[in-house]
């Protein structure tokens, strides 16, 4: 089970703690609330996460999908 996957470049993504879920669960626009669990996990801010490259938040949602896997539980 893979509890955290290096994004080059960007950081270490790590699955949200309860303190972030909650802050995610406050969110009322969708799509920065989808953004947050990225960013979050990075240890970003959603502004944060907007403003990296489109290559670096291509390759943090490909890492971000690994870490939220069904195969990887």
């Amino acid at each position: 089970m893979i509890r955290e996957i290096e994004v080059e470049d960007v950081g270490i993504l790590r699955p949200c703690n309860e303190w972030q879920i909650a802050r995610i669960r406050k969110i009322h626009d969708k799509d920065n609330a989808q953004i947050a669990w990225m960013a979050f996990g990075l240890g970003m801010t959603v502004k944060q996460f907007k403003m990296l490259s489109a290559e670096r938040q291509c390759a943090a949602w490909e890492a971000f999908k690994r870490l939220t896997s069904p195969a990887n539980i």
